[in-house]
């Protein structure tokens, strides 16, 4: 949608193939069904809830070219109008003793705000610390702050964030608080794998956001169910605009053909129409590939990598990814917890949450379901319990990860369980002066994203569905690879696919891995019973588990496996060494080009942020190729403090000679420069 808004404005005719039948990806909101009685609205679910830190420049600027209608009727405003303030943020832990720690989101700005923050230090919101462990953090940061761009790119995107920050000789509250929580409660992410550049990135945009007083508050959420208040109006504008709109297209293959000088040209594209189930041959002038990393992954055709080589690189990133999948919870009471998100720092699932109606004054909750709905709490867990390492291609268990009254990964349970576990582990961790804030009878009803689909054994008799399934999750060409597998009724080996799909077995663990990401393959490595952890020998082992010897070169279909879960659309996220990987938004092929969240942007992150920025970057290397006369989309670059942008120049001076950080500003004479690059980036700050 973000790339057809910048086209359409610029005079482009633009066809839009969607897979779904609604828009809005993975930022889109559901009606639950069968949930309306007579003359309400069903209840709203979504994929996940949506927040919008302060340093998102890139989908704020496209929401404010966005009419809205209020429902009440009303002036017409921006759906960047709909953006509300959050003011706090909590953080929640299990253990019995330990009480919610609310903190204010933003610089502080009241009395409420430095009561808040004095009650937080007294409550020991970093008591279980090691003495030296939090200073030695600070240091942490504090190279970030001061290290170049170049340093970041070139050293840290190198190295794993566990390992920057040395959590595995560290406490096990200082893993859970510092170097796990955050990271893999917000992004989904492995703070054992994750990149540093990434997460140390992120994490700084997060605290500048907090810490800038320009800043109303560091993060914002919708006042209202996300397709309500952003994405209908966005479609409805779009298609005034003269966008058309084809939903429930699923694209089969994409065509290349040469021109007269060798060159390849994409020539169009195969869609089916899911409803007619009828193909058709799409033709344009330019191409673009809003598409998933997992399923641009199974259309990358020898075709194309001839045309481009370094298509070949997304094969191995679309196993890139991680289960991100929301629930949500209708309850008899409004359970307001807190003016903001929960992150639950030490939760086996990797839980954040947030109450959602008092930020949606505009619906009143009354309207939805049955009427008796008052409240709604709106959770992600984000540690489903295995990963796959993109750079050794190995499958593994994430230990740590069974529940805490169902002692399983959330990967291998049903839909009742995982409902079960979140709710138990929120159950225990949301507290005030040692009371649970949820009782079991506030809950009136829930809902799971429909992305993760449990009926694996309705599936194995159900060949209608299990079609659709794949259709919604699966490009021909994995699709093909599964049938094959599930009809074998048995386990198969690396050698055997490889032989079948006619490459080496580099490229066939590659192909297989794609399913195992999503779920469809197994088998999965469980996680070691927490009991046993501490006979491991290494920390990161105690973290990890990993198939071993032949028998990780296995692989079963796991349809008609009771314990299976299939999650349509995971999440990228940014491993180590993964920018090499990720492509630019403009390719050698000269009328094709990416717009996803794995292309290369300044945002680095699976995101909305993210991909808007991609959608920008394709559509002005558009108007270069095209030599349009057209305004270029504009870019933002993430926002450094300027107190040390004279150590981030001396740092540069020093990684151009191959020099470590040290953080110190050398040669002397570079501070004389300071009040020179101070007023350049304020400059270049106001007029951007």
């Amino acid at each position: 949608m973000s790339a057809a808004h910048e086209l359409v404005e610029r005079g482009f005719a633009v066809e839009v193939y969607e897979l779904k039948s609604i828009a809005g990806g993975k930022a889109r909101s559901i009606k639950v069904p069968d949930s309306a009685a007579p003359g309400k609205q069903p209840l709203p679910g979504e994929h996940g809830f949506r927040f919008f830190p302060s340093f998102y420049r890139h989908v704020t600027d496209t929401m404010k070219r966005i009419p809205y209608q209020p429902p009440q009727g009303g002036k017409v405003r921006r759906v960047f109008d709909n953006l509300v303030d959050t003011t706090r943020l909590a953080l929640a832990q299990y253990e019995d003793h330990k009480n919610l720690i609310i903190l204010p989101d933003r610089f502080p700005q009241s009395l409420g705000d430095l009561i808040l923050i004095f009650q937080a230090l007294l409550q020991g919101a970093t008591a279980d610390l090691l003495p030296g462990e939090l200073e030695f953090f600070a240091e942490r940061v504090f190279q970030l702050l001061t290290s170049c761009p170049e340093r970041r790119l070139g050293e840290y995107e190198k190295i794993g964030w566990w390992d920057y920050l040395d959590a595995q000789n560290k406490s096990i509250a200082y893993q859970n608080l510092l170097a796990r929580g955050l990271t893999t409660s917000l992004v989904a992410s492995r703070a054992e794998l994750a990149s540093t550049k990434t997460m140390g990135d992120i994490f700084l945009q997060l605290l500048l956001g907090i810490v800038d007083p320009s800043n109303s508050s560091a993060d914002r959420v919708l006042n209202g169910p996300t397709n309500d208040v952003w994405i209908d109006p966005w479609l409805k504008y779009l298609k005034a605009r003269g966008v058309d709109y084809h939903f429930s297209s699923r694209l089969r293959s994409i065509q290349t053909e040469r021109d007269a000088q060798g060159n390849t040209k994409i020539s169009g594209a195969i869609v089916t129409d899911l409803e007619t189930k009828v193909d058709r041959f799409v033709t344009g002038d330019v191409y673009i590939a809003a598409l998933p990393a997992e399923i641009i992954a199974g259309l990358i055709s020898d075709d194309l990598i001839q045309g481009d080589p370094t298509f070949a690189n997304l094969k191995r990133l679309g196993t890139s990814t991680a289960w991100m999948n929301g629930i949500q919870y209708y309850l008899n009471r409004d359970v307001p917890v807190t003016h903001g998100h929960v992150l639950y720092v030490d939760s086996p699932w990797a839980l954040t949450s947030i109450s959602q109606t008092k930020f949606w004054p505009e619906f009143p909750v009354e309207q939805f379901g049955d009427g008796q709905v008052r409240g709604i709490i709106s959770a992600i867990p984000s540690n489903w319990g295995y990963f796959i390492n993109p750079n050794t291609d190995e499958v593994g268990a994430i230990n740590g990860t069974l529940g805490l009254k169902i002692p399983k990964p959330a990967q291998i349970c049903n839909p009742e369980e995982i409902k079960e576990e979140v709710w138990e582990q929120m159950k225990r961790s949301l507290k005030e002066k040692g009371k649970p804030l949820l009782k079991d009878e506030d809950l009136h009803s829930w809902f799971l994203d429909p992305d993760i689909v449990h009926n694996c054994c309705d599936l194995a008799t159900n060949p209608e569905k299990l079609d659709e399934v794949l259709n919604g999750a699966l490009p021909d060409f994995f699709k093909d690879l599964f049938l094959w597998i599930h009809h074998q009724n048995r386990e198969v080996n690396l050698e055997e696919i490889a032989e079948y799909l006619n490459v080496d077995q580099s490229q066939a663990r590659l192909a297989v891995n794609a399913l195992v990401a999503k779920g469809f393959v197994g088998p999965i490595p469980l996680p070691v019973p927490n009991e046993k952890l501490h006979l491991e020998s290494s920390p990161l082992s105690q973290r990890f588990h990993e198939r071993l010897g032949r028998e990780r070169l296995l692989y079963k279909s796991r349809i008609g496996d009771p314990n299976a879960n299939v999650n349509g659309e995971p999440l990228l996220v940014n491993l180590v060494n993964t920018w090499v990987l990720r492509p630019e938004a403009h390719t050698k092929i000269p009328n094709f080009f990416l717009a996803s969240d794995y292309v290369r942007t300044n945002t680095d992150l699976a995101t909305m942020e993210g991909a808007n920025e991609a959608a920008r970057r394709a559509v002005n290397a558009i108007i270069d190729a095209y030599q349009v006369k057209a305004p270029y989309c504009k870019i933002w670059e993430l926002k450094e403090p300027i107190v040390f942008a004279v150590r981030r120049w001396s740092d540069y001076l020093r990684y151009k000679r191959g020099l470590p950080w040290n953080g110190k500003v050398s040669p002397w004479y570079l501070r004389l420069f300071f009040p020179f690059i101070a007023l350049w980036q304020l400059i270049n700050r106001w007029f951007s």
